[in-house]
């Protein structure tokens, strides 16, 4: 099978990189694969009149239409398996792949397709108004990306036009990575039919579990807002006698280091940002980790990387992640936003070293049985092959 890979990397590395670059590695060992990437950080440095122009390529990118036609004319590939688009592959790309009659299977990162600022997340809570008013309207008057009324228009245009175009009936078919996802893209009015579930999935093998040992407890991701991490914060407040570790970078840092500095809290550390064998041994050396996130994450692959290494997990009860973290077995859930229901869960835990070894042990078994790399491929395959199958048939 011939597969053409579709990405646009984010500025800052995440979840959906580490995915998209696993899976072309992955599938680059099975069969033939061309890539077509683009990186945001290619906008970084313009301005004036060069930024108007990449909005406009946002909205419609006649690079991408040239570029796409292009390497589908050398490469002939079978399929297009493509993760995000935004900002500067556009959603031209599937109006492209669609007139050159190559079928595309879309990876629901996020739901950048429907929500301009891709979380149905606005002014710290979930937000809909989009989806349900049928217009992007709302979006313009929270302004959604950033707070920036200029980003919020080009992502409201460019959603409202291509939408009108049909670009979202143009894709083959959608892989969501949990039932949450699945949930929302009916909501979309993406037919049934043309929805997968496939999971993101991790490689085992890389991390050594260390059960029921540990000397605090972790938090691992983006020190953003929307991550709860203030909450984490305020939760061990609560919790003097509890150390945890924030091992990550974002742009809350400040008011987090702030929070700390005025509350003289000894048990919070900030570590930054950490990778490979490092952040594997930070996770090693906990005792459970944390994702405390209350907007609508696709998954959680801070969970999976806990789990690997024989870790539970205290999650919040939102979006993916109620489907990954099984209570009382692989973790804890708790009220998203709620700093005082977070502290209680971290304290049972905490004081219990027996559920904390139980649910690691389990934990590690769970995610080799349903999330090792070792399934991803033909699961992958699969769907590839009804999409193709399908696209045949009209």
């Amino acid at each position: 099978m011939r597969i053409l890979s579709v990405h646009n990397q984010f500025r800052q590395y995440a979840g959906s990189d580490v995915v998209a670059s696993s899976d072309e590695k992955l599938l680059a060992e099975k069969g033939e694969v061309s890539s077509y990437r683009r990186h945001s950080n290619e906008a970084a440095s313009v301005s004036g009149l060069q930024k108007a122009l990449w909005g406009l390529d946002t909205i419609y990118s006649r690079r991408t239409e040239r570029e796409v036609t292009s390497l589908v004319e050398q490469f002939r590939p079978d399929i297009a398996y493509v993760h995000n688009v935004f900002p500067l592959i556009s959603p031209s790309l599937f109006h492209t792949l669609h007139r050159m009659r190559v079928p595309s299977v879309h990876m629901i990162h996020d739901f950048r397709l429907w929500c301009p600022n891709s979380r149905f997340y606005v002014n710290n809570q979930p937000c809909q108004r989009c989806l349900q008013q049928g217009n992007y309207w709302p979006a313009l008057e929270n302004r959604c990306i950033q707070g920036n009324l200029g980003y919020s228009a080009v992502y409201a245009a460019s959603l409202s036009i291509n939408r009108k175009l049909g670009f979202t009936e143009k894709i083959g078919g959608y892989i969501c990575l949990t039932e949450f996802a699945r949930k929302m893209l009916i909501q979309c009015q993406v037919p049934e039919e043309k929805i997968f579930i496939c999971p993101n999935h991790i490689d085992t093998s890389v991390f050594t579990p260390q059960y029921g040992k540990g000397n605090y407890v972790l938090y691992l991701g983006g020190l953003y807002q929307d991550k709860g991490v203030m909450t984490v914060v305020k939760a061990f407040a609560k919790l003097p006698h509890i150390p945890v570790k924030f091992v990550g970078a974002g742009d809350a840092e400040q008011e987090m280091r702030d929070y700390i500095r005025q509350h003289r809290l000894s048990n919070i550390e900030l570590v930054g940002f950490k990778g490979g064998e490092e952040k594997r041994e930070y996770l090693r050396n906990s005792l459970f980790t944390i994702c405390a996130t209350h907007c609508y994450e696709t998954f959680g692959l801070v969970v999976l990387e806990a789990y690997a290494s024989g870790k539970p997990c205290i999650a919040s009860a939102i979006g993916a992640l109620p489907y990954i973290v099984e209570p009382q077995k692989t973790g804890l859930l708790f009220e998203p936003q709620n700093s005082d229901d977070l502290a209680e869960k971290v304290r049972w835990l905490y004081e219990r070293p027996a559920e904390i070894d139980s649910m690691g042990r389990q934990a590690r078994v769970i995610v080799e049985s349903k999330y090792d790399t070792r399934l991803r491929y033909a699961a992958l395959n699969s769907i590839f092959e009804q999409v193709i199958e399908r696209s045949q048939m009209t």
